[in-house]
């Protein structure tokens, strides 16, 4: 097909964004949910629309219930692009009952535009930048410095009846909306857990900037909780992203824990919203630095050991006397597979350690240097000058601006 790298290209984008996006032809278009138009024809799209559009010309429309739609043509072909339904505003329960109110719409209409409304992407305060991304497809396609037309259409009308008074019909559309709202929140949850336990915090960020009051199950009638029972979810989610990631409970149970207690300290729906792109990034940093899945058994085995108790016996024959194996071969298998001595990395793992205590505490360098298992602080300060390039001392005075 015509352009079919470009377009798939674009249509992955869109997936990101929880946007639509459907390509088919204008002469044969499939049954595509554009809502709800066979209830109450939100925004009609039948064969003889399709067909009377013109090639080299963007197609912007927004319903009447503030819906938005992108369609062209593809070139050298008879192909329909359709990007949308979307929203760029959450539509909250009183902009819905006026709506309704203006169409002389039946209050049985009520439980089906919210769950319709629930069940779109918001692109809030962004419409700019999807026609930024929906000129660029368009640009290429049709050749950036080619001339092709715009045509805004607004309000595109309801059909001639709105009349919902089937209440059997009712259920089956709502149900089917929760289906739809179910199946689409299920997918992201997995789409997040795999970015998550792959430690790919770019498109874990992006995935969760999606969440908001909009989308989240509504349980109880205090928006607050609802969003700390959400909240409490995720945690949940990414715990077991951080498990698959190949990550020790250890390390997963004391990040959870810490999360769960600043679940219960929100004070604001806003907070909350901030609180889970942190929760996000802190996982994925979490199977970043502790994710084990390349290191054998007995590699994972000394690295539990050393993250469990860094002023513990951590030397070379320690280990081995653990494990019952010989001194030299896990000497050579450690090296093999993490980069570095044993030594090396034990004395890291210490370093980093006193580097949190020195942001963290006042705490003198002597006592410091014995939270990190070195009781010699001459050799604490040698061994973090090797690392760091500057004294314990000097690294305290650096970052508190002497």
């Amino acid at each position: 097909m015509p352009f079919e790298k470009e377009i798939s290209f674009f249509f992955r984008l869109m997936k990101k964004c929880g946007i639509q996006a459907l390509r088919f032809p204008r002469t044969a278009p499939p049954n595509i949910d554009l809502g709800l138009k066979d209830v109450i024809r939100l925004f009609s799209l039948k064969n003889e629309y399709f067909l009377g559009m013109q090639h080299r010309t963007l197609y912007v429309l927004d319903d009447v219930f503030l819906c938005h739609y992108h369609l062209m043509l593809v070139p050298e072909s008879d192909d329909v692009l359709l990007i949308g339904p979307y929203l760029t505003e959450d539509i909250a329960e009183p902009a819905i009952l006026q709506l309704m109110d203006k169409h002389r719409m039946p209050s049985t209409a009520l439980p089906v535009l919210t769950h319709y409304y629930k069940s779109l992407p918001v692109i809030i305060a962004n419409d700019s930048m999807m026609l930024g991304l929906i000129n660029a497809l368009a640009d290429t396609l049709w050749g950036e410095n080619s001339d092709f037309e715009t045509r805004y259409v607004e309000g595109a009308a309801l059909s001639e009846s709105t009349r919902i008074d089937d209440s059997i019909y009712l259920n089956k559309i709502m149900d089917a909306a929760d289906l739809k709202l179910m199946e689409a929140r299920y997918e992201a949850e997995n789409r997040l857990m795999y970015a998550v336990s792959h430690g790919q915090t770019h498109q874990a960020q992006l995935m969760i900037s999606h969440a908001n009051e909009h989308v989240m199950e509504q349980r109880t009638m205090d928006s607050l909780r609802n969003v700390k029972n959400y909240g409490i979810v995720l945690n949940v989610l990414l715990r077991k992203a951080a498990e698959e990631g190949s990550v020790h409970p250890l390390h997963i149970d004391q990040l959870s824990s810490t999360m769960a207690r600043r679940l219960e300290q929100l004070r604001t729906t806003a907070d909350a919203l901030k609180l889970f792109s942190t929760m996000v990034h802190k996982y994925c940093l979490l199977v970043k630095n502790h994710s084990m899945k390349n290191y054998s058994q007995l590699v994972q085995h000394v690295i539990l050991r050393i993250d469990a108790d860094l002023t513990a016996d951590l030397s070379l024959k320690s280990h081995a006397d653990f494990l019952s194996v010989n001194p030299s071969y896990l000497s050579t298998l450690f090296k093999r597979e993490t980069g570095m001595t044993l030594t090396d990395y034990v004395n890291r793992q210490r370093v980093e350690h006193g580097i949190f205590l020195l942001n963290a505490t006042d705490m003198q360098v002597q006592t410091i240097a014995q939270y990190c298992g070195i009781p010699d602080v001459n050799y604490f300060t040698k061994t973090f000058k090797k690392f760091i390039g500057k004294t314990p001392k000097e690294y305290r005075q650096d970052i508190r601006g002497r």
